[in-house]
């Protein structure tokens, strides 16, 4: 289960086993320590339905709550020929990112993408090889390799460049495409011998 703090907005995650059989429960946020009342029955979140795109599109998913920034974000993957799936609301893009496939992911940095973040590094080695993902807003120089890696992503882009971001992620795309190349490659031919 997912659960979002109304006092600090962290968001975490509960394992089923560890869900309470009554239908309301009170527990502490494990960041601030305020008390979060959780209300089973009241829960008129809907799970996200699969998406469907074409095969072989490339889809993004786009979790941005800066409206102009998302804006602009969208029409640059869509003037790439990407489709893009977005929305501002955590538990939907916990589902999302969930139950669809995406090939790249775009999050502003946040407590709510952290908890998204948690979600992929539950999946395997391959599958999180083949999704870029790319940290906008992030408090730091863009494009800088050490800090994307410490939090566990492709690219990471400052909210400094925000004016420029079409040309940033135009560079990030670039990047994540040289490095997976060689693995395309190595599939490639081990798909023909096999």
């Amino acid at each position: 289960m997912d659960i979002t703090c109304s006092h600090c907005k962290s968001s975490f995650v509960i394992p089923d086993d560890r869900i309470p059989e009554t239908k309301k429960f009170k527990l502490n946020c494990p960041k601030c320590r305020e008390p979060i009342v959780v209300d089973q029955e009241s829960a008129d979140e809907k799970i996200a339905a699969p998406e469907h795109f074409p095969h072989d599109a490339t889809v993004a998913f786009l979790f941005v709550k800066n409206k102009k920034l998302a804006e602009r974000i969208g029409l640059f993957l869509k003037s790439r020929g990407i489709f893009v799936s977005e929305t501002t609301l955590i538990h939907e893009a916990l589902d999302k990112v969930r139950i669809n496939y995406y090939n790249i992911l775009i999050l502003e940095e946040s407590e709510q993408a952290k908890a998204i973040l948690g979600v992929v590094r539950k999946w395997n080695g391959l599958r999180r090889r083949d999704v870029n993902i790319i940290l906008v807003e992030a408090a730091c120089k863009s494009l800088h390799s050490n800090e994307a890696f410490f939090r566990g992503v492709n690219s990471v882009i400052s909210e400094a460049d925000n004016e420029r971001i079409e040309n940033i992620l135009d560079l990030a795309l670039g990047e994540f495409k040289s490095y997976s190349e060689p693995w395309a490659v190595a599939a490639k031919r081990l798909h023909m011998k096999g």
